[in-house]
């Protein structure tokens, strides 16, 4: 029994697995803007809202880190980015630039790397 359901198991990841959408991201472009972000994080909220009040033409790749392939590219952004330590949301990546966290300090940084990326 313990081994029929080790193999049920494997095969309910590998299953999953191949259901994930082909479409995601699966590298980082450093022509893109991408928000990092989980729906439980009162930060990313904010930080939200601040992107689309005063930067409405910026277009932003959001992508929530609960998602299997965004992890991924959570992952790939701190090595890209040379981030150590804790990793937090939200992450907002420009080119080679980018912010961890979210407070009033921010916006200004925000809006300065921000310029480059508007349409």
């Amino acid at each position: 029994m313990r081994k029929f359901f080790s193999f049920a198991c494997v095969g309910i990841l590998l299953f999953l697995g191949a259901c994930e959408n082909k479409d995601s991201v699966v590298s980082l472009s450093k022509e893109q803007v991408y928000f990092f972000y989980q729906d439980t994080c009162p930060h990313c909220h904010v930080a939200a809202q601040y992107i689309k009040a005063k930067h409405p033409n910026l277009e932003v790749k959001g992508l929530d880190v609960k998602m299997p392939g965004n992890m991924r590219l959570l992952q790939q952004a701190v090595k890209d980015y040379k981030i150590s330590g804790s990793v937090g949301t939200p992450l907002i990546c420009f080119g080679k630039n980018y912010i961890m966290g979210w407070n009033e300090k921010d916006e200004a940084v925000l809006d300065e790397y921000a310029k480059s990326y508007e349409k």
